[in-house]
């Protein structure tokens, strides 16, 4: 709308700010028409306040910006500490695995040699008992390979677990310092607003 003709006190609002007296605006009645924006905007020899107020919303801007950037390094930071217990879990579980195949690797390889003796000490069942040592020693290869696959997949676990690790401790950090340069450009912020001098 249109302004009529007097005097209007103009009141700065920023959300996280307190209010600021931002100066009296004086329209007379062969002034040129336009909204209360286009007469706070105007620049007269006398009057400094827009570029005031512009360097005021570019302090909010950054501070704004900072805080942003807060916001997703701590989101980052949660991911990459959720990514780390996982892999620190599969790591756990590819250790219990290798465990139990270095287990059965030595349990398949006493039943050999057991089966082994018994060829030795019957004649008449030799071939039988040869061939079930035969299988006995396959089963035990077996298991010492499945044994070593899981030693494997549980190191490169642990060296996921690791990096995730350290990803979530550095965004981590890179928060703290968003965090940080958020609060400084808010307090510059504040005082800007304290340095505009009074109308």
């Amino acid at each position: 709308m249109d302004v009529e003709y007097g005097q209007y006190s103009v009141i700065l609002l920023v959300e996280g700010f307190p209010p600021s007296h931002a100066g009296t605006i004086t329209v007379y009645e062969d002034s040129q028409p336009g909204t209360l924006n286009d007469f706070l905007g105007a620049m007269t020899e006398d009057d400094a306040r827009p570029e005031a107020l512009r360097r005021f919303e570019l302090m909010v801007e950054e501070a704004a910006r900072h805080a942003e950037e807060a916001k997703k390094n701590a989101g980052e930071a949660e991911t990459s500490a959720r990514n780390a217990g996982i892999s620190a879990g599969q790591a756990e579980k590819s250790a219990v695995n290798a465990e139990t195949s270095a287990g059965d690797a030595s349990e398949s390889a006493r039943q050999a040699t057991e089966s082994a003796a018994s060829a030795k000490q019957s004649e008449d069942a030799s071939s039988s008992s040869a061939s079930a040592a035969a299988q006995k020693a396959s089963e035990s290869s077996q298991s010492a390979a499945e044994a070593e696959l899981s030693r494997k997949t549980a190191e490169s676990a642990a060296g996921n677990a690791s990096r995730d690790a350290t990803t979530a401790a550095e965004k981590a950090r890179e928060s703290a310092e968003s965090a940080q340069s958020a609060e400084q450009s808010r307090i510059a912020a504040e005082d800007a607003v304290n340095r505009i001098p009074p109308w």
